[in-house]
């Protein structure tokens, strides 16, 4: 159960560090802490959930050239991490200037530690009061759902009484509401002017929502308590729903047809499906897949951002990934699916997952292949500027292409062929020449936009490409081999390239 950063800053342990907020101070009241660990590991952003305290000893990032910093800063900030904290002492530098400039732009709250206490106790201290609140969470939940399970067993699964214990229990508002919007039982604790915090969990029944939960309290700070309740509570409701709400037709038809889909049956199968489903023959549809640490526990909020941005979509769910068909309505499906997008993209950013939007196809009979093709753009995982944690399939066509049709021996043969002089100076100078070719040609050959891409000095980066354009022969721009050399560094950076 986080913490507010604030509160940790004011624990005794923390305050014998001698800290002083140098950027970020804006965001302190809002900042909780979920967890704290220490790591000079410059690449742990992908490796974070968010929420988290990150202590580091500066030695390494501080040894890094501004613009490398930068980078670091903005990679803990996307993964919302809720502060970085600089051990100073001993170093001979304070923090630069642009690494200050970088936290305060990005929202990051920057600390520096200007004594020296042991990381390992600090971070035990700290986390020692997390799990605890996370253990009065748990116990407070296990407590409810004994209650829950106690009451269905003396006296049925009738679901008002069910909400009312859980109302009353918690002291908030409690609500069951089915997917038509229709209130199937109701218990009102507070008044709607007193509510500061709503939790909402959907109820699945055989994979589909039947209901959702709703939980309405007072305290901002009830956020994580309310969210483990009603984790917990999910099953046992759902069993008690089962009694009374048992899955239509349609809606066991919804689970057939995703897994039709997936397990690329027959066309006349999907058909027979769609008609069951209600999803018109001849409808454009794309697909999504979505990977997560913990997918079962952030599922209800994912589900909820898809229905708000397609409210038709069909969703599935297995151990590993989350599906989604969504159908692509109106006169374009290619526009219509670039503002579905736009739209996750933009909603999606505070739910812990990867995911990747397949093609558009001409209708489900063809869904299987969007999906493959979306599994194999996850598979790339070539850097897709401004994707966030959805990524879109069409940034790498060519590159799809070329793993279909060529295979890995011909891929690495052609990348040999137009990069063998930049791979081997990378390969003896520990260079990154390729790479910058990339970001270079990404950019459109627009020095200044790769150069901000690269975080790197324009000079810096004039100097690479003088390096470059002397190892190609030249510089390629107006000539046939600019396409090719775009192709060849977009292979060369992907898991799929040669020794990767």
């Amino acid at each position: 159960m986080p913490i507010h950063l604030k509160d940790v800053l004011a624990t005794p342990l923390f305050k014998k560090a001698r800290p002083r907020i140098v950027a970020g101070a804006a965001n302190l009241e809002t900042k909780q802490v979920r967890w704290v660990h220490s790591s000079e590991v410059l690449e742990i952003a992908p490796l974070l959930r968010g929420e988290e305290l990150l202590l580091s000893g500066g030695q390494t990032l501080l040894s890094l050239r501004p613009e490398a910093q930068i980078q670091y800063i903005r990679s803990l900030a996307e993964r919302r991490v809720a502060a970085l904290a600089i051990d100073t002492v001993g170093l001979n530098r304070t923090l630069s200037l642009e690494i200050i400039e970088a936290a305060e732009a990005a929202g990051l709250p920057l600390i520096e530690l200007r004594a020296t206490v042991p990381f390992v106790e600090l971070a035990e201290a700290i986390n020692r009061g997390i799990v605890s609140a996370q253990a009065l969470a748990l116990q407070r939940a296990d407590e409810i759902s004994q209650l829950i399970a106690h009451r269905i067993a003396t006296s049925g699964p009738n679901l008002p009484p069910l909400i009312e214990l859980i109302g009353q229990t918690l002291g908030v508002n409690a609500l069951l509401v089915d997917m038509a919007g229709i209130t199937l039982a109701s218990s009102r604790n507070i008044r709607d002017d007193d509510i500061g915090v709503e939790v909402v969990w959907d109820i699945f029944l055989s994979d589909v929502v039947a209901a959702r939960l709703q939980l309405e309290g007072r305290h901002p700070a009830d956020d994580e308590l309310l969210t483990t309740v009603a984790e917990r509570l999910g099953s046992i409701l759902a069993l008690a729903l089962s009694q009374h709400h048992r899955p239509t037709r349609a809606q066991i038809a919804d689970s057939a047809l995703m897994q039709a889909i997936i397990g690329d049956s027959s066309a006349s199968e999907i058909r027979d499906l769609c008609a069951q489903v209600g999803l018109a023959i001849g409808l454009p549809v794309a697909v999504l897949v979505f990977r997560g640490v913990e997918l079962g526990r952030v599922r209800s909020a994912l589900e909820r951002i898809l229905r708000r941005n397609s409210p038709e979509v069909k969703t599935y769910l297995d151990s590993e990934y989350l599906y989604g068909v969504i159908p692509l309505k109106g006169s374009s499906p290619a526009q219509e699916r670039r503002r579905i997008l736009r739209g996750l993209r933009e909603d999606i950013k505070v739910v812990a997952v990867q995911g990747v939007m397949g093609p558009w196809v001409a209708d489900a009979t063809h869904g299987s292949w969007s999906l493959q093709e979306a599994l194999l753009a996850e598979r790339l995982a070539l850097p897709m500027p401004n994707s966030g944690v959805l990524r879109d399939c069409e940034d790498v066509v060519l590159e799809r292409l070329c793993v279909r049709e060529l295979g890995r021996k011909s891929m690495d043969r052609f990348v040999q062929e137009n990069l063998s002089d930049l791979l081997h100076h990378d390969s003896i100078r520990g260079g990154d020449l390729v790479a910058t070719l990339d970001a270079w040609l990404s950019a459109g050959c627009n020095s200044t936009a790769a150069a901000a891409n690269l975080f790197m000095e324009r000079q810096t980066l004039h100097k690479r490409l003088n390096k470059i354009f002397e190892l190609l022969g030249g510089d390629p721009r107006g000539t046939s081999r600019l396409a090719a050399l775009h192709l060849s560094t977009r292979l060369a950076t992907s898991n799929l390239a040669a020794g990767k």
